[in-house]
């Protein structure tokens, strides 16, 4: 399995965040880390979380949540890793003084 974080250079608050939940999945699931700098007008503008080519997006538009990332993996085989997955979210929001 492959988690590609499509970031800004240099990240930002969301790409920061989408890199912790890239390293949960990873890790949870046996798979590798990718993260790419595209440029401007690219295909797919970042912030954004791709699995196995599958871009998750966000319920909401903006950001991706820990609910958003697992119903992205639902169904794909990949273990339940939504604990780990707000984990990930609440250190993010800690670093950030949220």
């Amino acid at each position: 399995m492959k988690v590609t974080v499509v970031s800004k250079d240099p990240p930002g608050g969301r790409c920061t965040l989408y890199m912790g939940y890239a390293r949960v999945i990873a890790e949870g699931c046996g798979g590798e880390v990718e993260i790419v700098y595209p440029p401007t007008g690219g295909e797919i503008e970042p912030p954004a979380l791709l699995v196995d080519g599958r871009l998750i997006a966000p319920a909401d538009g903006l950001i991706l949540s820990p609910v958003d990332v697992h119903l992205g993996l639902t169904g794909t085989g990949y273990p339940d890793v939504l604990a780990l997955l707000e984990g990930a979210e609440a250190r993010f929001m800690e670093g950030c003084g949220g």
